[in-house]
């Protein structure tokens, strides 16, 4: 008898406008095109639940700068990485509420972020320093 494969394809999906996040998305690859400026809104932690988790990756630099946020406040604690200057950022406490990346980022540019059901964890990695930025509303 052959072997048994799996299918363990990450789910990839493109976003280039405004986009609504599902509970069901979790596990996807969203690629980000940059050809204009929207905003990417996951679901409230307790909708979205326990281990939901997505990742973020700039597939098409652009000139517009592209957020991600939640309904609610204070629900993103994390930390990014820019490999510029091997610098890092980190969120404590009260955290943020909304991680941009800005016009221009370098392809390949990326947020993953998972869910314990109350709160979002973060890390973001950029090629150069403050390509994503993060912000309390």
């Amino acid at each position: 008898m052959g072997r048994v494969f799996f299918n363990t394809r990450k789910n990839v999906v493109e976003i280039s406008a405004a986009k609504t996040v599902l509970p069901s998305d979790s596990g996807t690859l969203f690629m980000i095109n940059q050809a204009s400026a929207y905003a990417i809104t996951l679901p409230a932690p307790a909708t979205a639940l326990d281990g939901w988790h997505c990742e973020f990756i700039v597939g098409t630099v652009g000139s517009y700068a592209n957020t991600i946020t939640c309904t609610g406040t204070d629900l993103f604690h994390g930390f990014d990485i820019d490999m510029e200057a091997g610098a890092y950022g980190a969120t404590e406490g009260t955290g943020i509420d909304v991680i941009t990346l800005i016009s221009g980022v370098t392809k390949g540019d990326r947020v993953s972020i998972m869910c314990d059901g109350t709160s979002y964890y973060y890390i973001a990695h950029a090629a150069d320093a403050a390509h994503i930025t993060v912000a309390a509303e």
